[in-house]
This record gives structure tokens, C-alpha cells and sequence, in this order.
């Protein structure tokens, strides 16, 4: 992998984490587990454990993948070029605003607060995120295929793991020291930053695409 890899895999998990409709429940729950006057210390612990609940669901994914993926790519020497097209099809439709069926997954609290509910959490919350940014996973999932690695292609997960928990920590932070004022802001804006992800799995197709031509 080159560092442009590592990085479109960080920010992957970035705009996953932003999805409009899974962000903007971020905040409640992260009041609700940690308590309304956690402290930024709190914050960060709770943020971290979540992040390692992220890292726990996209690693088995990652292993599973890259055991699929050198299957797939032995078995068909089409597939580079096919999972080009289809990341490209998805980022113009993401950019328009259209064409793609948007899933919305009710994240239920657990009875249990503090830390472990933070850690339950992370799983259940990365799970509907995904569902309503399909095409961004998808892409990453057909991403990661390409590499035909075993190690190349769960690193991928983890770094789209800590992509998602690094803004994600963040947001805990903001919670701990503003209440939901800043929180509120960036999620009007997360509508704004799903087309701008069309444009990254835009950019994404043509570097793969790039990245194969002799």
C-alpha cells in the first residue's frame, strides 16, 4: 500500500461517520452513556472505547473480504476494472444527490452505560452507518478487493476504523465542552459533505483507474 492508500481509507471512515442520518444521533448517545456532565477526559475514554467496538466489526469484515478478494481477483483479471466503473457510477450518483436507495437503522441504547455501553455502542453505531452510506463501503469493500492482499486489505479496515473514530472522539470532546451548540452546526452540514463524498469516490475511480494502466 502507498500513503495515498492509507489516506483514502482514513477517509473513508471520515465520511461514513458523517452521514446525515446516522450523525446526527452521535451526540445524544454519547450524553446518554457518558452522562451530561462528562468531563473531556470522560470524553476521550468513552470516544476511544468506541472507536476500539468500530475497529472490533471492520477487522472480522477486513479479514473476510481479504480472504474473498484473492479468489476473486485469480479467478477473474476483469474485476480491476469493473470495480473502477462501479466506484465511479456511485460518486457521480452521490455527487447528484440521486439514484441509490438510503437505509435508516434506529440505534437502539443498551441498559448498560458508562464505558461498556460506549464499547456496545461503537458496534451497533458503525453498522447503521454503513447502511446509509452504502456506496462509500461498498467502494471501500471493492477497493481493498483490488489490493489481492490478505494484510493490504485488512489494514485498509482498520484505517477505515480509526477514520471513523477519530472525528468521532472528537465529536465527544465537542460534547463535553459545548453541549450540542458546535455539534448542531456540522450536522446541517453533513448533507453538503455526502455530495462531497461523491466527488472522493469520483477521485477514487480514476486514481484506481490510474493506478492500472501501464
Amino acid at each position: 500500500m502507498h500513503f495515498a492508500d492509507y489516506s483514502l481509507a482514513l477517509i473513508s471512515g471520515v465520511f461514513v461517520l458523517l452521514s446525515p442520518c446516522s450523525y446526527p444521533l452521535l451526540p445524544g448517545y454519547i450524553a446518554y452513556y457518558l452522562g451530561k456532565n462528562m468531563t473531556t477526559r470522560q470524553a476521550i475514554q468513552g470516544g476511544v472505547i468506541c472507536t476500539i467496538g468500530l475497529l472490533s466489526v471492520f477487522s472480522v469484515i477486513g479479514i473476510i473480504t481479504s480472504t474473498v478478494g484473492s479468489v476473486i481477483m485469480s479467478a477473474s483479471p476483469y474485476f480491476h476494472l469493473l470495480a473502477v466503473i462501479i466506484i465511479g457510477v456511485m460518486g457521480v450518483l452521490m455527487l447528484l444527490g440521486v439514484g441509490y436507495p438510503k437505509f435508516y437503522l434506529n440505534v437502539k441504547a443498551t441498559q448498560r452505560g458508562g464505558l461498556l455501553g460506549m464499547l456496545i455502542y461503537g458496534v451497533t453505531y458503525g453498522l447503521a452507518a454503513l447502511a446509509c452510506s452504502f456506496p462509500i463501503f461498498l467502494s471501500l469493500i471493492l477497493y481493498s478487493l483490488t489490493f489481492g492482499d490478505f494484510m493490504d486489505s485488512v489494514l485498509t479496515f482498520i484505517l477505515f476504523s480509526l477514520g471513523m473514530g477519530i472525528p468521532l472522539i472528537a465529536t465527544a470532546i465537542l460534547v463535553s465542552k459545548t453541549g450540542n451548540l458546535l455539534v448542531r452546526r456540522l450536522t446541517g452540514a453533513t448533507d453538503k459533505i455526502q455530495r462531497i463524498s461523491g466527488v472522493f469516490l469520483i477521485a477514487l475511480a480514476i486514481y484506481l483507474y490510474l493506478m492500472a494502466s501501464p
